[in-house]
């Protein structure tokens, strides 16, 4: 009963380890702008609050977007995050990091534009 006891539980991968010092956050969110930029899609930096962001739209649906922190992960290294707290990619990978920042919004442009089609219903 003991030795179970004492067993070492793994960290999840996506549990919240540190934040990155508010200058490193910022650097790593300009360069995820700047890839998303060169995408087309329009993204502003909210760097005064507590937790620095990223907030990305889609460029004719200015009300919809996603915002994007940057974390530690109990894998190790820095990553991003989404505003519902998924862990997007590492820091490391700006390619796979800026695909799936597009593919969250492309999901919900669909749903708001399949609403707006049925008004709602």
């Amino acid at each position: 009963m003991e030795a179970e006891a004492a067993r070492r539980a793994p960290i999840p991968p996506d549990a919240l380890v540190a934040l990155p010092r508010p200058f490193t956050a910022q650097l790593l969110l300009n360069r995820l702008g700047r890839a998303l930029r060169r995408r087309g899609w329009r993204v502003e930096h909210r760097y005064a609050e507590t937790l620095p962001l990223l907030r990305v739209h889609f460029p004719e649906v200015a009300g919809l977007g996603e915002s994007v922190t940057v974390t530690g992960s109990g894998g190790g290294g820095w990553w991003y995050r989404s505003s519902t707290g998924e862990l997007l990619a590492p820091c490391s990978d700006m390619d796979l990091a800026a695909l799936r920042v597009m593919t969250s919004l492309d999901r919900w442009i669909a749903a708001a534009g399949s609403s707006w089609r049925t008004d709602g219903v």
